[in-house]
């Protein structure tokens, strides 16, 4: 099983739009667990989008154009990002429509969305939380509220999967997946 959570250079835009006006990967994080949830290995990249990021993403992540100018393009990780996902059966993300399309467009400008290895089976922790609570909620919600603490680094990869591994440990327990 696979948790993954991206930071971009934005959102989605409309459907039809060109390719090279959809948003990039900054940040890549994975985290790999094994059936009772415990880690096996996680990998975590910055990406450089080649362009300057809007204030916006700064503001919520506090990643800046600096922190990236010295970093790769995506591309340089694929093969990397493929061997991680190789032989996995699931893949979990909070808002996984998000997080999967953002990657797809990654793939897609590189004409490998046929030849990544997706695993089969896809969970979102938004759609799983909204048949608990009977509504979307946030991640750092959600986490709060089940764990009474704040997500230390919030909107980074590793800090927003480390957040969603608790999350995805208590809807297990509670019987949820």
């Amino acid at each position: 099983m696979i948790l993954f959570d991206l930071e971009t250079t934005g959102l989605p835009k409309a459907e039809g739009s060109h390719l090279d006006m959809q948003p990039s990967i900054i940040e890549f994080g994975a985290i790999k667990l094994d059936d009772e949830l415990k880690e096996i290995s996680r990998m975590e990249f910055l990406c450089n989008p080649g362009h300057p990021l809007p204030p916006i993403i700064t503001k919520i992540t506090g990643l800046t154009d600096d922190d990236l100018k010295d970093e790769k393009p995506f591309v340089a990780h694929y093969n990397e990002v493929c061997e991680f996902f190789i032989g996995q059966k699931t893949l979990v993300a909070h808002n996984l429509p998000f997080d999967r399309k953002i990657l797809r467009f990654e793939l897609e400008r590189l004409d490998k969305v046929t030849k990544f290895p997706w695993p089969y089976e896809h969970l979102c922790t938004v759609e799983i939380g909204e048949s608990v609570w009977g509504k979307k909620r946030k991640l750092g919600d959600i986490y709060e509220e089940i764990t009474g603490n704040k997500i230390d680094g919030a909107h980074r990869s590793t800090a927003d999967i480390e957040a969603m591994i608790e999350i995805f440990k208590w809807y297990r327990k509670e019987g949820h997946v």
